[in-house]
């Protein structure tokens, strides 16, 4: 199984290298370099952190200029990671709404219904992205925001924790969960995928009373004029109102 680095470097920049990349080491090394390379002189002038040193340095160089990353490959991984993100979104959901209903068909067919993307485009940003759709859902269900706020004492590197720990509520609420049949397999099957996850010596952080976030995921549910669709025929139109209750 493979691990999230969230004890060394950049907690926030190893998260997304691995959600945009999580089935090629080298250009996901590279990408994660390139934020490097961009941040830490900011820091360093800030006097932020501790120093890095040059073999550290020199490393990073050499990871970023290793591998091409482009930018338009960036983008596109990041809407197919949003795309299988928001198939597990649904899906979970639908579970909380009527639950005999919450199948992958079911949140594909929903999400294919409002975005306008093909099926085949969304089973396969599914099929490349599934060992890290709890980390895309879970940044969904967030509303795609880093949430640090200093005012209350809540850090980057508080929020990044505070997003796996969401993050690893959905994945283990998507091992567990299935559809009411005799052979049906758990939503996120840890038997057939090897779903990125923190080393086992971590634990979620101590939520304070005055951060903005707990580590719990939101309530969220279909509407039920969705729930309907699902029941008979899709739309005619492209609808362009949200599908989730929150």
């Amino acid at each position: 199984m493979p691990y999230l680095n969230l004890a060394g470097g950049e907690p926030w920049a190893e998260t997304w290298g691995v959600m945009l990349f999580p089935d090629d080491e080298a250009k996901r090394r590279a990408f994660i370099a390139g934020l490097w390379l961009g941040f830490y002189p900011i820091y360093e002038k800030a006097g932020a952190g501790e120093p890095v040193s040059r073999s550290v340095l020199l490393s990073v160089m050499e990871a970023a200029a290793a591998t091409a990353v482009e930018r338009d490959e960036i983008a596109d991984r990041r809407y197919k990671g949003l795309a299988a993100g928001d198939q597990l979104r649904v899906l979970f959901a639908v579970a909380h709404t009527e639950a005999k209903r919450a199948s992958w068909n079911s949140a594909t067919r929903l999400v294919e219904w409002q975005t306008g993307k093909s099926r085949a485009y969304l089973y396969q940003a599914r099929r490349v992205f599934l060992p890290v759709i709890h980390l895309w859902a879970a940044y969904i269900l967030r509303d795609q925001r880093c949430q640090a706020d200093e005012s209350r004492d809540y850090r980057p590197i508080d929020d990044v924790q505070i997003f796996i720990a969401e993050a690893m509520a959905l994945l283990q609420w998507g091992t567990q969960f299935k559809l009411a049949r005799g052979k049906a397999a758990p939503t996120l099957d840890r038997q057939k995928v090897d779903f990125w996850t923190p080393s086992p010596d971590w634990s979620p952080p101590t939520a304070r009373p005055e951060w903005p976030r707990d580590g719990r995921l939101p309530a969220v549910r279909v509407r039920e004029d969705w729930v309907r669709r699902l029941r008979g025929r899709p739309p005619r139109k492209k609808p362009v109102q949200s599908m989730l209750d929150k």
